[in-house]
């Protein structure tokens, strides 16, 4: 549920960056929920991928001069490799800051990446690489980095790490499980991306939200009791054989990708990639989804 308090304003244009996406699309939802002047840009050719709710409720340009004007967040949700999250992003700043645009939210929504050494996660290494440089750029521009732990849903937690095969009603662990990970739906840091665009207060550099903070062993638990079901835990070996199959992976001629889901969860278990002090208290409208919760609508087909 998304209310207003007194340090919101949701009525300032906010311009989003990557509407088509997954993520994106939601943080268009919930800007327009709260009452948003919503500015999308969206390259004509991928128009057709928008939301039509979405499309008919906002302004939608194409990258070119002006679109920054009376803006007063930026918030970006684009993927990609280099030249979308270090150029295209860091030209984004250049013209935000130009045209007096107040805040910039980056797109990392993730564990915190800040955490990590370079070479621990292909894709964290972009991230980090356009803070450094965006440090430099941005001025009075209040560049928000928000982070939120590993997203808990189907295709991700339950999908692309490879924690869970739930299909075989397994769980994989990698050392101990003892370190503490955050997890949050997609939905939900949807909501607070809305949340920190709308902020008449100053936002911190970096915002930390999750659904939940658990170890390895209370993840199975209570995603086992939203199942309603018993999950068997394979124990794979430890951190430093799970480096060791990372480095395999990424000498596998492929162009090491395929080592990325678990350098994720590498991050994660390892507690590198652990999230500062929550601030889910600054946006106390927005509720986050439990990992039972979760658990629960997968079992019922709902999500």
């Amino acid at each position: 549920m998304t209310i207003q308090t007194q340090h919101q304003d949701a009525s300032k244009t906010v311009l989003l960056i990557g509407a088509t996406g997954s993520l994106g699309s939601m943080i268009a939802r919930e800007l327009l929920a709260q009452g948003a002047n919503l500015r999308l840009l969206v390259r004509s050719n991928s128009r057709s991928k928008l939301d039509a709710e979405v499309a008919a409720k906002s302004e939608v340009v194409d990258d070119r001069a002006g679109i920054f004007d009376g803006v007063h967040t930026v918030v970006s949700a684009v993927q990609g490799g280099t030249g979308t999250i270090v150029d295209a992003q860091l030209e984004w700043l250049q013209a935000a800051r130009d045209a007096g645009v107040r805040r910039f939210i980056a797109s990392d929504y993730g564990m915190n990446l800040f955490g990590l050494d370079d070479g621990e996660n292909i894709h964290s290494d972009f991230r980090r690489e356009f803070a450094r440089r965006a440090e430099a750029e941005r001025e009075e521009v209040e560049l928000v980095h928000l982070l939120n732990g590993a997203f808990l849903d189907r295709g991700v937690l339950f999908g692309f790490l490879g924690a869970f095969d739930l299909d075989k009603g397994e769980a994989y662990l990698w050392g101990d499980g003892e370190a503490k990970m955050e997890v949050t739906t997609f939905a939900d840091t949807a909501a607070y991306a809305a949340a920190a665009a709308a902020d008449d207060r100053p936002v911190p550099d970096k915002v930390y939200v999750a659904g939940n903070v658990l170890t390895f062993d209370e993840l199975v638990a209570e995603t086992e009791a939203g199942l309603d079901r018993i999950l068997t835990v394979k124990k794979l070996g430890t951190l430093a054989d799970m480096d060791a199959e990372i480095d395999r992976r990424q000498a596998d001629g492929q162009g090491g990708f395929s080592a990325v889901p678990l350098m994720y969860w590498r991050a994660m278990l390892s507690g590198k990639g652990k999230l500062g002090p929550l601030m889910n208290d600054r946006y106390p409208w927005v509720q986050p989804t439990s990992v039972r919760d979760y658990a629960a609508a997968m079992a019922a087909g709902t999500v």
